[in-house]
């Protein structure tokens, strides 16, 4: 972990990872003990944030790992 030169901001690892069974998309940091948490695109769940699965599914692809079909609304960043 590193510590922005102004000691607001950190960068960490995180992993990515891409659920087919439920085209949600998962996320940890093995610096911080317990962090994990999903993301969807699927209205009504807690768990929904179009933009970022977006984004998130974007750089999947990028990067050459399995991804969800997303639409790339990039005018909507």
């Amino acid at each position: 972990m590193e510590i922005s030169k102004k000691g607001n901001a950190i960068y960490f690892n995180v992993g990515v990872w891409f659920n087919e069974d439920d085209n949600s998309i998962h996320m940890t940091a093995p610096d911080f003990h317990g962090f994990h948490t999903t993301i969807n695109d699927r209205d009504g769940s807690k768990r929904c944030h179009q933009n970022l699965h977006m984004k998130l599914a974007r750089a999947l692809k990028e990067a050459g790992a399995p991804h969800p079909e997303y639409h790339d609304n990039r005018d909507d960043d």
